[in-house]
Formats: C-alpha cells, sequence, structure tokens
C-alpha cells in the first residue's frame, strides 16, 4: 500500500469515528453550501453621505472543530454586497474572527462573483492568497479588496473552501485542528494602477513606444513621457536612456547611511521597481554609486542546468534528472542567500520593511529549444548538463551569432519562476523577502543596446553586474547573463567569477502620495520622515 493511502486511511479512521460521536450530537458541522440571511439582524450596512452598502449573511458561522472534514470536501458560503447608494463604491471582505490550526497548504478556497447584470454567470476573483490563513487565536484576515459595486446592482460572492491531500506532507495534526470563521465587510478602496502611479507623480506617458532596441540610448528618451510595455500585472511604464530624473532616496542602511535607487519602471500594479545605485551621508543630496554586494559568486556548484535558478530543486551538488526537477524551488542559491541577508539587515532591521511591496521577479527558465534559439546543440531538455539555452537568448540574442529583431518582455513565460513572497497575483510564494535583481529584458528597454558601450545609460555602473536572467547551461557548465555596460555576458558559477550585486525591490503604490521631490539628483523623490 502507498504512503498516501496509508495517511488517506489513517485520517479517514479518525475522522470517520469523531463524524460518528458528531452525528449523535450536533449536526452543525456538516458540508453545506450557506442560504443568504434576508432578516434585518443578518444584514450590516455601511452609510457614508452617498454611500449605503449593505452585507447580507454575515452573522453566520462556517466552522469545523469536531474532525470531520475528509480529503476533498468543499463547503460554499454565499454573501450578498448590495449597493443601495448613489454612486459606486468599492468593498472589501475579510475573515472575522478566524481561527485556523490545519497545517498552511491543507485549506484552500477561491472567491467566485455574479451581479444582477450577469445573472447565473460566476467570475473568479483575485484573492490577497490562494491558502486560507492560519490562525492560533481569533483575528482579522484580508480575503479580497477593490471589489467594484455600481450603484443600484447587488453582487454575490461565493467563497469555496477546500480541504486538500497533500501527497508528500504528514498531513496528521489535520486531525485535531479548528476552522471557525465569520466574514464581515468594510469600504475597499479601487485598485492601483500604473497610470495612478504616473498622474500622482505628474509623469507624462510618450506614446510613441521604441520598436528597436538594438542601438543604445545614450539620451534622456523619456523627457517626453515614459515608454509603455505589458507585464504581469498589466501596463508598465519604463525609464529608457539617461533618466535625469529617476533618482529616488529611500531607507538607510545599518551604517545609518541614505540608500539610492534608480527607477526602472511602474509595475502595472502601480508599484515603483527600482534599483540601488549607492549610499551616501544621511540629509545629504550626494552619494557614492556603487553596488550593495560585492564579489559574489552566483553558486559554487554550476554543473547542472538547475543552478541557472534563484532557487532549484534537491540539494547542493545532486544532479537533476528532469525539468521540472531541476526547476522546483527548494533551495536557495548562494547569491539568493547573500541577498536576503542583505535585505534583513538593511531594509527590514532598520524599518523599512512594510514600505516594499511583494511583486513579481522573474526568473526566466523557460527552454523554448533550438528551433527558436537557433543553436544547433540546443537540447530544450533544461536540466542534468543537457546544453539547454533559456527563454531571454532568444529575445535579446545574447549572442553575435543570433540575428533578428530584440524583443524583450516584462510578462514571465512560467507561473513557476514568478518569484514572490506569497502567491498572490500569480507569483508563486517561494521568497522569503521580496527582494530580487533586474532582468535581461528591462536592461534592454532601458537603452543598453546591442554590444556598444553605454556611459550615459542610467543603469550603467563601474562594474558588470549579476541581472535575474539565465542564459544557458554548456559544456563550461550553467551561467546567467550579465550587464558590463557595453555587452551582454554570461558568467557561469565557479568561485572565479564574482560580480557585485545591486538588489532591485518595488515600493508600494501607496506611498507614492507621500513622495517629496522631482526626480533629480539635486531633488530626489523621498518619502518624509
Amino acid at each position: 500500500m502507498t504512503e498516501k493511502n496509508n495517511k488517506e486511511k489513517v485520517i479517514s479512521l479518525i475522522v470517520l469515528c469523531v463524524s460518528i460521536v458528531a452525528l449523535a450530537t450536533s449536526l452543525t458541522y456538516a458540508y453545506f453550501v450557506s442560504q443568504v440571511g434576508t432578516n434585518e439582524q443578518e444584514k450590516i450596512t455601511i452609510r457614508s453621505g452617498d454611500l449605503a452598502l449593505t452585507f447580507r449573511d454575515n452573522d453566520e458561522t462556517v466552522e469545523n472543530i469536531e474532525g470531520t472534514w475528509n480529503f476533498g470536501d468543499t463547503i460554499e458560503k454565499e454573501l450578498v454586497i448590495e449597493n443601495t447608494g448613489t454612486r459606486d463604491t468599492y468593498a472589501k471582505i475579510s475573515w472575522d474572527n478566524l481561527i485556523n490550526t490545519y497545517l498552511t497548504e491543507s485549506l484552500t478556497y477561491t472567491l467566485e462573483e455574479k451581479s444582477d447584470d450577469t445573472g447565473a454567470d460566476w467570475k473568479i476573483i483575485e484573492t490577497e492568497n490562494v491558502n486560507v490563513p492560519r490562525s492560533e487565536t481569533a483575528s482579522t484576515q484580508l480575503l479580497a479588496d477593490h471589489l467594484l459595486i455600481p450603484a443600484g446592482h447587488t453582487y454575490t460572492y461565493r467563497v469555496k473552501i477546500t480541504f486538500e491531500d497533500l501527497p508528500d506532507i504528514d498531513q496528521t495534526p489535520d486531525i485535531n485542528a479548528k476552522f471557525i470563521t465569520k466574514f464581515t465587510l468594510d469600504q475597499g478602496t479601487k485598485k492601483w494602477s500604473a497610470e495612478d502611479s504616473l498622474a500622482t507623480l505628474n509623469i507624462k506617458i510618450n506614446p510613441n513606444n521604441p520598436t528597436t532596441f538594438d542601438k543604445p540610448a545614450t539620451t534622456d528618451e523619456t523627457a517626453d513621457g515614459l515608454f509603455s510595455m505589458e507585464d504581469d500585472y498589466g501596463t508598465s511604464y519604463y525609464y529608457r536612456g539617461a533618466a535625469p530624473n529617476n533618482y529616488i532616496k529611500f531607507g538607510q542602511d545599518a551604517s545609518g547611511q541614505d540608500m539610492w535607487w534608480r527607477i526602472i519602471r511602474f509595475n502595472g500594479d502601480g508599484t515603483v521597481r527600482m534599483q540601488y545605485d549607492g549610499a551616501g551621508s544621511a540629509g545629504t543630496k550626494t552619494y557614492t554609486r556603487g553596488f550593495a554586494l560585492s564579489d559574489q559568486i552566483w553558486n559554487e556548484e554550476y554543473q547542472d542546468a538547475k543552478y541557472v535558478g534563484w532557487m532549484f530543486g534537491g540539494n547542493q551538488g545532486e544532479s537533476s534528472t528532469s525539468r521540472e526537477e531541476a526547476q522546483r524551488n527548494e533551495t536557495d542559491s548562494e547569491i539568493k542567500t547573500r541577498v536576503d541577508e542583505w535585505y534583513k539587515t538593511n531594509i527590514v532591521d532598520t524599518g523599512y520593511g512594510n514600505y516594499v511591496a511583494d511583486s513579481i521577479f522573474c526568473n526566466d527558465r523557460s527552454t523554448p529549444g533550438k528551433s527558436e534559439t537557433g543553436l544547433t546543440d540546443d537540447t530544450g531538455l533544461g536540466f542534468g548538463r543537457n546544453i539547454t539555452a533559456f527563454g531571454v537568448t532568444v529575445r535579446v540574442k545574447v549572442w553575435n551569432t543570433l540575428t533578428g529583431q530584440i524583443n524583450p518582455q516584462f510578462t514571465c513565460p512560467q507561473e513557476n519562476d514568478k518569484f514572490t513572497v506569497k502567491e498572490i497575483n500569480g507569483g508563486n510564494g517561494a521568497l522569503t523577502y521580496p527582494v530580487g535583481l533586474i532582468t535581461l529584458d528591462e536592461i534592454m528597454t532601458a537603452g543598453a543596446g546591442k554590444n556598444q558601450r553605454n556611459y550615459e545609460l542610467y543603469l550603467y555602473k563601474s562594474d558588470k553586474y549579476w541581472t535575474f536572467s539565465p542564459r544557458d547551461v554548456g559544456l563550461s557548465g550553467a551561467r546567467i547573463s550579465f550587464y558590463s555596460g557595453g555587452s551582454i555576458g554570461g558568467g557561469h558559477y565557479a568561485n572565479a567569477f564574482k560580480l557585485p550585486v545591486a538588489p532591485v525591490i518595488n515600493l508600494k503604490a501607496e506611498y507614492l502620495e507621500k513622495l517629496q521631490g522631482d526626480g533629480t539628483i539635486n531633488n530626489p523623490y523621498f518619502l518624509p520622515e
């Protein structure tokens, strides 16, 4: 009998015994679809001027405290929000008085929506997470925000909670776990966009996007407005060329020095992506350009395709035998460990962690194969010592032998490569901290050009540095792309190949209204204390 079957048999047996007792005493904890309440005591109404939202079915509690759930069981809860006011508004729903002692991944949920306009058609709504938040004591946790409820309309939301069977995890602790929750309504906010961020900072949009990226951008090409490109959240707006107005002073490092950054782009969700650019004395408007870390190897082990990853499957030194195994996000690369340490010391421990957004970093390990890369030895396998070129080589034409148009992109081809701390907005939830590196795609859109030195580019530094973009695995081992100011290279992870690091973070959109300055070096954007 398999381990999975053994686990299911043991848990089901205990659950069966508990269920018999539960049935003898109460039928409260059955699997149910909650009916929407219609009595006045089952309603909550938010009123403020011309805003009036009525929330029905708030007082019923969903609970399982007797161990009556079996693997695969799903319960459903329907909630109704009615806008009886005279203007459109936004709402948010929260788990209320939530107690959930199940294992982190044992309870998953989805949220669906239908309205009096759409009839019986349900639409999946993006939520804060895919797992029900754990909570040992009663707490309130966000379920969903930015829910638009037009004036005069009624929207019904359906929450589905499923008890998952996790094949590789011992779920014995779930036998005696508890789950209790209500749901509450609060006034929400409009979902922020990049356009909202630009408007807040009075930054223009240039509708004439570049069509080629092979020539270096040596002037301020976004003087008349930022260029746009689609990302995983929507439309992103990026700086290109010298960019004398994308300076931002954010945070103080562990030594008390101001940290300076250059804004790369405004992400589709309105957050601000920026790369570390150096540090200077606190309170001054000058700084020394440089790196956060110097002489960093990517990973001491490099003779395997898995080592192109920010994270990889299996332990250090173990050969990968499949693409899935190589790209499993289990073990940190050595460079990730160093960057995480730097982030904790200089961002978290100095009190600036709450300002940083959890936005996607793309460690693109897609394997398009020789038909797209044009490399005759490319196996496209992506594991072990098999010669493989990764996605960025096709878009950016890393080798001089590759011809054709350069087509950088901000969207990430594989869900597994979308590195985030939480599993939200398509992110993989594998990170410890919301920090990464710039991609080769971002460097090319910024105006690096192909094999031509560009001293004027705002990303140019005194030394080559690591990017987040895997290049290939060949006879010399796995290689990650770097930017040198004049060409795009690929360094393998031997100890002899050490490069500095300029971390990239994303500033939360909610803080943009508080920014002061105009983005120039003499008056950089900054958050007042």
